[in-house]
């Protein structure tokens, strides 16, 4: 069998699988790069999910002599602050000197802008500070009590240098089977390393193992004491630690203390593409807040992806999700003065409705409908009743290809828009007809026979002419703005009957008031629908059903085409 497998069991089924995933193919990459890589052109380290397990694939097997030719490396480094200082001979990153560094960043690029605005030229900013940046300042916040436990699996490492190798092959013992006796390998580690001041196994720390913290934390459920740590094998700990760096994003919620950590979920990725994606993600994902911040992090992702695809011109990443299956998203709140607690665990899949991109023009569509979409959510005000619900119904839609939940989001959205207009909220857009296209495409491409049949189009014409058309216009506009209309055909849209009913009434009208504007005006500003435009529309509920229909209709009635674009 070509190249050589390991494996990486998913214990807990959260992000602390993930993290070690990654440690493992980090670590993995360490060995061909300290003592081999001169014979591996063109290696690879393959990360694939294979449902209760990963697997961390290299494309050759490691050489039988490779214990004798790898040279000890550190993988990650460790972090000093004033209140714990690095007590050992690897150099540490200081956390207060890369704070200062990144608030005179902020500072000199808040000041360029600014010069840049008054002269109307683009700011030359200075070099950002690198991406892990924001796994240093997670780490080192004291609040998040992870320093200790952090620092210490990286000292165990150094400690044990003359016993590099053994460190090694416990790793690969322990990633040799999916389900490993981690007992069993840890007793045989500490029978050869044979060290007293050397720990067998450390505190397990909730920033890498967000369900083992202090509380009920116990397999069984079989008693109760909410001080007491869990401890686990310093291997295992300390490939979590260097995971972190590798595929987590933590960030701060706006507006509050809260924090939450986005942790890459792979489906199927090489570790370079990963490493060449992964910066561009956490370069785009900013802090905001809480439920839309995780609907940029999907988004981001898989707009990150599409854009590697175009760049390199390569298949990989032209589908999102197979690519990655989403991200893990652990929220911790600050419960006292001291110490952050993990408060939530979640899961965000990375959009299927992106569908199959087969070339780089379909890749660049996709990338305009998720662009659209993060302009739309990211003027939704989420410390809103309605902004909330919004957000809350959008993210349900985000990770799979089930349109009815975004139907669910657009009409409550169609409500949002409109008032939205008539307080003079411009940052609040509309959706466009070639962007929506494109999204129900990849949904669901038999919905083709509906958005392309020319009486759909006349009637969602007449929707928009009755609805966005005439608030933009305001007081140029000679039509009166038909407000709530899209609720009121979403709440007949159950019934055949009753919703065609009402579409003809609504359609019968909009004739009526051209008509009545033509006797006063002599102007025709917006075409009659036609007799035929109607029937169309039945015979399209008889195929496809009421419902769907009608969602179309909203959605389109809705939207803006280029010659109707919201200012």
């Amino acid at each position: 069998m070509n190249g050589q497998i390991f494996y990486s069991t998913k214990a807990t089924g959260t992000s602390t699988d993930t993290l070690a995933a990654f440690g493992l193919a980090e670590i993995l990459k360490g060995v061909l790069r300290n003592g081999i890589s001169h014979e591996w052109s063109g290696e690879r380290v393959w990360l694939r999910d294979e449902g209760p397990y990963y697997v961390v694939k290299l494309d050759k097997p490691l050489p039988d002599d490779w214990a004798t030719r790898v040279k000890f490396f550190n993988p990650v480094s460790p972090i000093a602050t004033a209140k714990q200082p690095w007590q050992g001979e690897m150099s540490a990153r200081d956390y207060g000197a890369e704070w200062d560094d990144f608030k005179k960043y902020q500072e000199t690029a808040k000041q360029l802008r600014e010069a840049a605005r008054k002269a109307g030229v683009e700011p030359d900013l200075p070099e950002p500070p690198p991406p892990d940046f924001w796994v240093l300042a997670f780490l080192g916040d004291y609040k998040m009590q992870a320093l200790n436990g952090y620092n210490k699996a990286i000292k165990q490492w150094e400690d044990t240098r003359e016993h590099f190798v053994t460190n090694l092959e416990s790793v690969m013992q322990l990633a040799a089977e999916p389900y490993p006796d981690v007992e069993t390998i840890s007793q045989q580690w500490a029978k050869t390393v044979k060290r007293k001041e050397v720990e067998r196994e450390i505190t397990a720390s909730q920033l890498f193992n967000p369900t083992q913290g202090q509380g009920q934390n116990h397999p069984k459920a079989n008693k109760l004491n909410t001080r007491q740590n869990i401890d686990s094998f310093w291997l295992l700990e300390f490939l979590k630690a260097v995971g972190l760096w590798k595929c987590a994003v933590p960030r701060t919620v706006r507006g509050g203390s809260d924090r939450k950590t986005y942790v890459i979920s792979p489906k199927r990725i090489t570790l370079g593409i990963h490493e060449d994606v992964f910066p561009k993600f956490g370069a785009a994902l900013w802090n905001e807040t809480a439920v839309k911040m995780d609907i940029f992090a999907a988004l981001q992702y898989a707009n990150v992806l599409l854009e590697y695809s175009e760049q390199k011109r390569v298949t990989e990443g032209r589908i999102p999700d197979r690519v990655m299956t989403g991200l893990h998203v652990t929220t911790y709140k600050l419960l006292s003065q001291n110490a952050y607690t993990t408060m939530n665990l979640a899961f965000i899949g990375i959009p299927e409705w992106i569908g199959e991109i087969s070339n780089r023009e379909e890749a660049k569509a996709a990338q305009a409908v998720i662009a659209e979409h993060i302009k739309i959510i990211g003027a939704i005000e989420e410390g809103h009743s309605d902004g909330y619900r919004l957000l809350d119904l959008y993210r349900d839609f985000l990770s799979g290809r089930e349109l009815n939940t975004f139907f669910d989001f657009y009409v409550a959205y169609t409500q949002y828009l409109t008032s939205a207009i008539d307080g003079k909220e411009y940052r609040v857009r509309t959706f466009t007809v070639e962007n929506l296209r494109r999204l129900f495409m990849s949904a669901e491409p038999k919905l083709a026979e509906i958005i392309e049949n020319e009486g759909f189009r006349h009637i969602a014409y007449a929707i928009r002419r009755s609805t966005i058309t005439p608030q933009y216009l305001r007081g140029e506009s000679m039509y009166e703005v038909r407000y709530g209309l899209g609720t009121d055909l979403k709440r007949k849209a159950a019934y055949r009957n009753e919703f065609i009913t009402a579409l003809m009434e609504f359609l019968q009208a909009y004739n009526q008031e051209n008509a009545q504007k033509f006797e006063r005006t002599k102007q025709q500003m917006r075409e009659n629908y036609r007799d035929g435009d109607l029937d169309e529309i039945v015979r399209l509920v008889d195929k496809f059903g009421s419902e769907v229909v009608c969602n179309l209709l909203i959605a389109y009635g809705y939207a803006s085409e280029s010659k109707d674009a919201e200012k």
